[in-house]
């Protein structure tokens, strides 16, 4: 009885007596600020439901109607109060896969709908009520439709919602939007990576200050093998690829450099060093080792018959490497910051002695190989060495194939759609100018009106214009978006010529190149558009109009001479937010006098 006591005194003083969770605190400023005096006149969805007799649903506007698991779309919903619905209501939000898939999300209380939820509402009210939605990163349904109305507060059944009718209307529920999700840009699963395709070119130099590592995949922290001393410092890794190579850039930070491995096959492996794993065909056979030491030694080895028989030493990857060492590789004992090495991987190195192996090189988008990326850091001293991975691996086995990383090429913009171009096919290739003033600018008259029509290949040859109305034939190129040519003059110039009109957008929009979007990014660090300019703050809206109008829009950008590459970087981040994945960029050579 005693013991009962007890613990009944104990139960009873663990009760939680705190105030529990608290509703989210709005600024009081928030509400005056979205309560309107009318209706906006830029819906993009302007419905106009009516629920019970007392609340309309006007519509919404979005930044973009499509979405990618695990990303956030902006809405922002418009209320026209009738009659006040009075208490016991609260506004509600689903999103719901297609027909037949389970995806389905309930989703929490917008900021107005806590500070000024329809208890609140008074008649005549115009209330704006912006909502931010992350889809599930597991969505897996093509579409998602989010539907909204009214339902008693602390029910959940169809019948207690707020009575709705009209053609957009489905179980007293309002189809506010319905919306494209491109599973191509789905996060990946444990153990799974998407490695975009290079946004520029890179110079294999030691730093990873190239526009083509601006969009590459960084690792988390490299993580200790399972068994091994900790490594000294940390590491982190970066992959990327073009035509040509995969690229890999690995960062460590590291008090004790050093490696007294200097030649070509040297046994890296016993000191500091990076190593790479490939097995392009996944089959846990032919592979190839790749090691880079912070004296830019190197060591590649062909393993025919998998991890049991010794590689091959004598093949050679012809890799190309460079290291930025921060202290000295040589010398232990002394006092170290780190060092960063920089490889280019030949596609033919993948398939090492195996020219026949089942593996298309370059890869394609949406294409699915085998790899892994390894520390070794040995401390001054020590006899056995440290080491760390990318996917995490055992001490007893650096190569762990059945621990690599399962690898998805993927587009500049990360999405890994089976079939999207990339490189040289997407973007075009050069097409032919006639007459004088041809080629390399992509500068439009300031004044009066400048007309070509469209073409598809990229720049022609010559200096802008800046006088009245020139005229520009179509040059002839390759299939791809191309970039633009100019119209100065009475010279013709290949590229996408479009017309300009003092004042903002016209027509340029409607030219024979809608299927294409050229920005120009100038000097001044202005955009134009199709040969429009367009400031900052509206380029996102710009693309989205023209992405809407044709969902296959090309976008090429072009940097003015003089345009250091990484001005381009924020319209490709504008661009990726549209959700437009065909983009090539193009750095205008100066023009010779």
């Amino acid at each position: 009885m005693r013991t009962f006591v007890a613990l009944a005194l104990v139960v009873a003083g663990c009760v939680d007596k705190g105030p529990g969770p608290q509703p989210k605190k709005i600024d009081p400023g928030y509400v005056g600020k979205h309560l309107l005096t009318a209706p906006p006149t830029n819906l993009t969805a302007a419905l106009d439901v009516a629920l019970g007799g007392k609340v309309v649903y006007l519509g919404n506007t979005v930044e973009s109607t499509r979405i990618a698991p695990g990303a956030v779309v902006k809405i922002t919903h418009y209320w026209k109060v009738i009659a006040p619905p009075g208490p016991g209501w609260k506004t509600f939000t689903l999103f719901r896969g297609a027909p037949g898939q389970p995806d389905f999300m309930a989703l929490p209380d917008t900021d107005m709908g806590i500070a000024h939820g329809p208890p609140t509402w008074r008649a005549g009210e115009i209330i704006e009520d912006p909502q931010e939605i992350t889809l599930r990163p597991d969505w897996r349904s093509p579409m998602a439709t989010l539907s909204v109305g009214l339902i008693a507060t602390g029910a959940h059944g169809v019948g207690d919602r707020m009575a709705a009718q009209g053609p957009k209307v489905v179980d007293n529920a309002v189809i506010a939007r319905v919306f494209e999700v491109d599973l191509s840009k789905a996060p990946p699963p444990p153990g799974t990576i998407h490695v975009p395709y290079a946004r520029g070119p890179i110079v294999i130099d030691g730093v990873a200050g190239d526009l083509g590592w601006s969009g590459a995949l960084t690792s988390p922290e490299l993580v200790t093998a399972e068994g091994s001393p900790d490594p000294v410092g940390k590491a982190t890794a970066r992959l990327t690829w073009d035509d040509q190579n995969l690229y890999a850039f690995i960062s460590i930070t590291d008090s004790d450099v050093y490696s007294e491995y200097k030649k070509h096959d040297d046994p890296l492996w016993k000191a500091d060093c990076v190593e790479l794993f490939i097995d392009a065909d996944g089959n846990k056979r032919g592979y190839v080792e790749l090691q880079v030491n912070p004296n830019n030694a190197t060591f590649d080895s062909w393993f025919a018959q998998g991890r049991a028989a010794k590689g091959d030493e004598s093949w050679d990857s012809a890799m190309t490497t460079a290291v930025t060492m921060r202290g000295t590789p040589d010398q232990g004992g002394d006092v170290d910051t780190g060092w960063d090495v920089e490889i280019a991987i030949p596609w033919a190195a993948v398939k090492g002695r195996d020219a026949g192996m089942s593996v298309i090189t370059p890869p394609r988008v949406g294409d699915r190989w085998k790899l892994n990326v390894v520390r070794v850091d040995k401390k001054t001293g020590d006899q056995n060495p440290a080491a760390s991975s990318w996917n995490r691996i055992t001490y007893s086995d650096f190569h762990a194939l059945d621990r690599m990383l399962t690898v998805v090429f993927a587009d500049p913009s990360g999405g890994t759609a089976p079939g999207t171009p990339v490189g040289p096919a997407a973007s075009g290739s050069s097409g032919s100018a006639e007459g004088s003033g041809a080629g390399a600018g992509s500068a439009v008259s300031a004044s009066a009106e400048a007309t070509g029509s469209a073409g598809s290949g990229s720049a022609g040859s010559g200096s802008a214009g800046s006088g009245s109305a020139g005229s520009g034939s179509a040059g002839s190129g390759s299939a791809g978006s191309g970039s633009a040519g100019s119209a100065a003059g009475s010279g013709s110039g290949a590229g996408s010529a479009v017309s300009l009109k003092r004042g903002g957008l016209t027509t340029g929009f409607e030219a024979e190149s809608r299927n294409t979007a050229t920005i120009i990014v100038t000097t001044k660090g202005e955009h134009v558009v199709n040969g429009s300019p367009v400031k900052d703050a509206d380029l996102g809206t710009v693309l989205r109009a023209l992405f809407a109008r044709n969902p296959k829009l090309e976008v090429s950008i072009v940097l003015e001479p003089g345009v250091p590459q990484d001005k381009s970087v924020h319209v490709l981040d504008v661009v990726k937010a549209v959700g437009i994945t065909k983009v090539a960029l193009k750095v205008t050579p100066p023009s010779t006098p």
